[in-house]
């Protein structure tokens, strides 16, 4: 289904006009899509809302739903996220953290929403900020149980203060310095990021990992085609080599984090070498391809690279993304680069930064050719 059909869906099912709707986010969930629009209302006001192709079963519809076709909400009733509305708007947050023998400090404040998927907050407490996790009610439980499986091998994973079979997760907060802000030698950063993934590989993890790149292609290819202009070829030419790259047989699998960046990273701010105190967001964490972490280090500090240009510390993320490119590259760590990178562009074009999006297509013609990441390129 194109987002053209997504927009006819909405605007039909919400009966507003094509004209009051504002593509905002698009991605794969299930066996479709989710994507979002900004609705313009006649009385000035705007609201946000979403359709859903996944598919996927919940215990209760919040909004309208299209047989065997799809089904449209509007934020933050998120049908998958059923604790989101109490726990992110209400006043359900102070009363489970004050079962939890901690006192709320203030407002909670939404940081990240993945409709379908997650939303993350923060509280302030009396006890410092918590992080507060939001996940379909299947999924909280496994979360759990790899933050405790990461801990035990040494991994810095937050406390979990507690957790509700609701699918909310209530951890502590991660001590330290974004990586990415860090102004620490790349190679002394990457060293530690190498010898953390290797801590990880001695976890008692049971459950497959949920990191699924090469799936992806078969999404992400056609819509980059079809969606942002002048992309075709590239495209196709990456699809292609990734496929070939891709048909040989994989690393042993092993645990991995599943979706290790250096945004998921924090290290210590003291002088030195630099040392990791922090691993968050383990949900992806489980038994599989050994090679989807540096790929996936490998793209989003490409990503962020590319969103710190004009910025302070732009010179140190490209230096970190040059440094974790040579030191990861091969045939199956650059497939998988490039198909991150894809997703990344798609995002970028939907959010209307064509030209970053161009960017982003170019970078991934380029490591899914076997070249290395170039700044200019």
């Amino acid at each position: 289904m194109t987002s053209l059909d997504e927009a006819a869906l909405l605007a039909d099912g919400f009966a507003v006009p094509r004209a009051s709707l504002t593509p905002l986010s698009r991605e794969p969930l299930g066996d479709g899509s989710v994507a979002g629009f900004r609705v313009a209302h006649d009385d000035g006001r705007a609201s946000i809302a979403y359709v859903d192709t996944s598919r996927r079963p919940v215990d209760r519809e919040t909004g309208l739903v299209l047989e065997g076709v799809a089904r449209i909400w509007t934020h933050p009733a998120d049908p998958h996220l059923p604790a989101l509305v109490p726990v992110a708007f209400g006043d359900a947050l102070g009363v489970l953290l004050a079962r939890l023998g901690i006192e709320l400090d203030g407002r909670q404040e939404l940081l990240a929403y993945r409709p379908g998927r997650r939303a993350v907050l923060r509280a302030p407490t009396t006890r410092g900020p918590v992080w507060i996790k939001v996940v379909p009610p299947r999924r909280a439980q496994r979360i759990v149980d790899a933050h405790a499986a990461l801990a035990a091998a040494g991994a810095p994973v937050p406390a979990v203060h507690g957790w509700s079979p609701d699918g909310v997760i209530v951890t502590a907060h991660a001590p330290g310095e974004p990586a990415l802000a860090a102004d620490a030698d790349p190679d002394a950063v990457l060293g530690a990021v190498d010898a953390l993934r290797e801590r990880i590989a001695t976890a008692d993890l049971a459950e497959p990992a949920r990191a699924r790149t090469p799936a992806r292609l078969r999404w992400y290819a056609p819509r980059a085609a079809a969606e942002l202009p002048g992309s075709a070829d590239a495209a196709e030419r990456i699809r292609a080599r990734c496929e070939a790259a891709l048909a040989a047989d994989p690393p042993e699998p092993r645990p991995i984090h599943g979706d290790l960046h250096l945004g998921q990273v924090f290290l210590d701010e003291a002088p030195g070498e630099p040392r990791i105190t922090g691993l968050v967001d383990v949900d992806t964490a489980g038994i599989g391809d050994p090679d989807e972490d540096p790929a996936a280090l490998v793209a989003h500090t490409v990503a962020s690279a590319l969103l710190t240009e004009g910025l302070p510390g732009e010179d140190r993320v490209w230096r970190l993304a040059e440094a974790a490119h040579a030191r990861a590259a091969s045939p199956r760590v650059d497939a998988l680069a490039a198909i991150h990178l894809l997703g990344h562009a798609l995002a970028a074009g939907v959010a209307g930064e064509s030209r970053r999006a161009a960017r982003l297509i170019r970078l991934a013609d380029a490591v899914s050719a076997g070249r290395r990441i170039r700044r200019g390129e």
